[in-house]
């Protein structure tokens, strides 16, 4: 019986791979100005466009499990084991969606929950995919997703909270992030480990990640390396370049990829992440 991979879109997959790996996506739903652009998960320059014409901000929801449901059953029937692995169950509603759909599924369908967002759920997603296209059992990969997720660290620099503070995920630090901030225009760092965790603020862009690549280079040794961004597409190169080389990573093997309308949504333009796998025993 062989293993299918399920992530939802928050996944931020570039869609090559997607198809590379066999990967199913589940949909999250997102709203610009009344309109439904939940189909733009793998093309950020169009759902930016829609956001720039409109003057709209961006709203998300989970999908409802009967629309996890329609992805996974469909797998199942055909006679496949699915690993699926949502958006974390402490920043979303996502993952309850997932749960309550594979419960129709038992020993069938089994539910991983990421504990990250963006790339830091697509890194154990292309694991996954990787070891299903390999022939691992549904026990093999959750096993192996264990390790990974506790060695998956995600640090991000957001040019401003507003958007943070409107989507309303991270709610429980904005009095935090507003006593050490003041004022909008300064440099916040988060990082993400199940809940989203406030790592300071700076006073510019560029000291904001000076201190982000400190963090990542305190996580060495490390054996992946993934750039996560929104419209910050030199930015996010350079810093592939730079982090790639500080950590002895090859830089061809460094994904650098524009996330999609989910966390855009919630971070805004102008974002930067990195996320680091920890070497095995660190």
């Amino acid at each position: 019986m062989s293993v299918k991979v399920v992530a939802d879109s928050a996944c931020d997959v570039p869609a090559p791979l997607l198809e590379t790996w066999d990967i199913h996506i589940v949909p999250l739903h997102v709203t610009v100005n009344g309109q439904d652009v939940s189909h733009l998960y793998t093309d950020p320059d169009a759902f930016w466009r829609i956001v720039e014409e409109t003057g709209g901000r961006p709203t998300t929801a989970a999908p409802s499990p009967e629309q996890v449901k329609a992805v996974i059953g469909p797998l199942v029937d055909a006679g496949h084991e699915v690993v699926a692995i949502p958006l974390s169950a402490q920043l979303s509603t996502t993952y309850a969606s997932f749960a309550q759909a594979a419960a129709d599924y038992p020993q069938r369908a089994h539910v991983f929950d990421s504990a990250s967002l963006s790339l830091g759920i697509g890194i154990q997603v292309l694991e996954a995919a990787r070891l299903a296209a390999e022939g691992a059992s549904s026990k093999e990969i959750l096993d192996y997703l264990e390790d990974v997720r506790a060695r998956t660290h995600l640090v991000a620099v957001l040019d401003t909270i507003e958007w943070a503070d409107r989507g309303g995920r991270i709610a429980y630090l904005m009095p935090i992030i507003r006593r050490v901030a003041r004022a909008f225009n300064v440099k916040i760092l988060l990082d993400v480990k199940g809940k989203v965790h406030f790592l300071g603020a700076q006073r510019s862009y560029k000291a904001a990640l000076r201190v982000l690549q400190k963090k990542v280079l305190a996580l060495a040794p490390a054996e992946r390396l993934l750039i996560p961004h929104t419209r910050q597409h030199a930015l996010a190169n350079a810093l592939a370049d730079d982090l790639s080389s500080a950590l002895g990573l090859p830089r061809e093997e460094v994904l650098v990829h524009e996330a999609g309308p989910i966390l855009g949504s919630h971070v805004g333009p102008k974002a930067l992440g990195a996320v680091v796998v920890r070497a095995k025993g660190m």
